[in-house]
């Protein structure tokens, strides 16, 4: 003979979390473009010590918000290198100050 589960057992049967939760409203629907522009321009730290390694790294993060897609690979090199060197700036007039 065939069981059939309690009621409250945890074995009914259970609705999709996506069915009850309600759709987002403007103000959040806006809060996820911000989110999602600053996550397209995210810094990410360079722990390389070296200038060379530094560009490589900024310009493999460029590269991949990008899609990796061919013919801007010396772009994504003079734009990281751009930004690398005034990082360097910054902080040699940063610990100038202090």
């Amino acid at each position: 003979m065939p069981t059939q589960p309690r009621a409250g057992s945890g074995r009914t049967k259970k609705t999709p979390a996506t069915a009850t939760q309600p759709a987002p409203t403007e103000a959040q629907a806006a809060d996820v473009d911000v989110t999602a522009t600053q996550l397209e321009r995210r810094e990410i730290p360079s722990f390389s010590e070296s200038r060379e390694a530094r560009i490589a790294e900024a310009a493999y993060w460029r590269a991949e918000r990008r899609g990796f897609g061919a013919g801007q690979e010396l772009d994504d090199w003079l734009a990281a290198e751009k930004e690398v060197d005034e990082d360097i700036a910054a902080t040699q007039t940063r610990s100038d100050r202090e």
